[in-house]
C-alpha cells in the first residue's frame, strides 16, 4: 500500500466554500497548519452545521465572508486570485433533500455551477476540489463499491450532488479549469453540529450517549456501513488539490471495512461510558430512503494519491469523544 505527504502551502490562496461546515472547517484548520492563505465564504444557513465556532480558534488567521455561493457577482470577486477553491457548501440532509427538492437542487446544483461559471468568467487556472458524496451511488449492486459502481441515488440529495458533481467534471474537459470530485463517505469527527440527526449519524449518537438519552436504531441494526474520521477526509482533499494526478477524476473515500450498524452504536457507548440503544420500526420516510448495505474499495485514491484511512473506527470514536466532552454544551446551544 502506497503512502503520502501533504505538502506546506506557504504561497497559495485558498478559498473554502462552506468553511464555517463540519469538513470546511476542518480543512481550513489543516490548511492553516501548512501555512496557506484562506478565505471562507459560508452564508451561515440555519441547519446545515455552519458556525463560526468551528473557527474560533483560527478566526484571526483566516478572511471569512458571509455570503451565499449561489451569489454569481461575490463569488467572481472571491475566486479571482485564488490557486486552489475547496467546493464544500452544500444541502447535506437527505431527508431535507425528499421534503424541500427545490432547494436541495438550488444549493446543490445551482450553487455549484455558480462556483464553476465564475472561475470560468474570472479565474480559470484555478484548482477545485469538489465535496462529493456516497449518496451518488445509491443501493450497492456489488462490494466493495468502486468509482465504476453504477450510480442509482435513491433521494434528491444523491441527484443534485451527482449532477454537481458532473457540473466539475464538464468545467474540466470543456474548459480547462482542473477539478477533483470526492466521494465523501459516512464521516465521522470533531467540528460537527451536534444539534440535528438528520446528517451526521455518528457524531448524532455520540451527542445521545454524552447525555445519556437512549439511541434509536432502525430494524434489526443489521445493515453495515463504511466511516471515515473527518482527519483522514481531510487528508484526501488536501491531497487532490496538490496532485496534478487528481485533475478529472473522481474518487471514492472508504475504509474498506464493513461494519454492522448496532456495532457502531455499541462501541459509541462503551467508549462514552453512558447511554443505551433502542430498536424501532423503520418509518416510511427513512425506509423509502434506506440504502442497504455499503462498503467501499479505496484502491483508486491509493493508487494515484497513496491516501489511505490512517484512523480507525475505535480511535476515530475516541478521539471525537475527547474533543467533545469539553464542548458538547457549547456545540448544543451555539448552532
Amino acid at each position: 500500500m502506497k503512502d503520502y505527504h501533504i505538502k506546506y502551502m506557504p504561497s497559495e490562496r485558498v478559498l473554502i466554500t462552506g468553511g464555517a461546515g463540519f469538513i470546511g472547517s476542518n480543512l481550513a484548520h489543516a490548511l492553516v497548519n501548512l501555512k496557506a492563505e484562506v478565505t471562507i465564504v459560508d452564508a451561515l444557513l440555519p441547519q446545515y452545521g455552519g458556525s463560526l465556532l468551528n473557527l474560533k480558534e483560527i478566526r484571526d488567521k483566516i478572511r471569512f465572508i458571509k455570503g451565499d455561493f449561489r451569489d454569481l457577482g461575490l463569488m467572481k470577486k472571491v475566486v479571482k486570485d485564488k490557486d486552489i477553491v475547496f467546493n464544500c457548501a452544500a444541502q447535506v440532509s437527505h431527508t431535507l433533500s425528499i421534503e424541500d427538492p427545490f432547494l436541495d437542487m438550488d444549493l446543490n446544483c445551482r450553487g455549484n455551477l455558480t462556483v464553476l461559471e465564475a472561475l470560468r468568467q474570472g479565474n480559470d487556472k484555478a484548482k477545485v476540489v469538489y465535496a462529493g458524496t456516497r449518496g451518488e451511488i445509491g443501493k450497492l449492486r456489488y462490494k466493495p463499491i468502486d468509482e465504476n459502481h453504477p450510480t442509482d441515488p435513491v433521494d434528491m440529495n444523491g441527484i443534485d450532488k451527482l449532477t454537481a458533481e458532473k457540473y466539475h467534471l464538464l468545467y474540466n474537459d470543456l474548459y480547462g479549469i482542473r477539478a477533483s470530485s470526492l466521494r465523501i463517505n459516512n464521516t465521522y469527527g470533531i467540528r460537527h453540529q451536534m444539534k440535528s440527526g438528520d446528517y451526521g449519524i455518528v457524531n448524532w449518537f455520540i451527542r445521545r450517549a454524552m447525555l445519556n438519552e437512549p439511541i434509536k436504531i432502525f430494524g434489526t441494526g443489521e445493515q453495515t456501513r463504511d466511516y471515515n474520521y473527518s482527519g483522514d477526509v481531510t487528508d484526501a482533499m488536501l491531497l487532490a488539490a496538490q496532485s496534478k494526478k487528481a485533475d478529472g477524476e473522481v474518487f471514492m473515500l472508504g475504509s474498506g471495512r464493513e461494519t454492522k450498524f448496532i456495532d457502531v452504536v455499541k462501541l459509541i457507548i462503551k467508549t462514552v461510558g453512558s447511554g443505551s440503544y433502542e430498536l424501532v420500526p423503520w418509518s416510511k420516510e427513512r425506509k423509502a430512503i434506506e440504502i442497504g448495505n455499503f462498503v467501499v474499495s479505496y484502491r483508486k485514491i491509493n493508487k494515484l494519491l497513496g491516501w489511505h484511512p490512517k484512523t480507525t473506527l475505535e480511535e476515530g470514536i475516541k478521539k471525537t469523544v475527547a474533543w467533545y466532552k469539553p464542548r458538547l454544551k457549547e456545540y448544543l446551544t451555539r448552532f
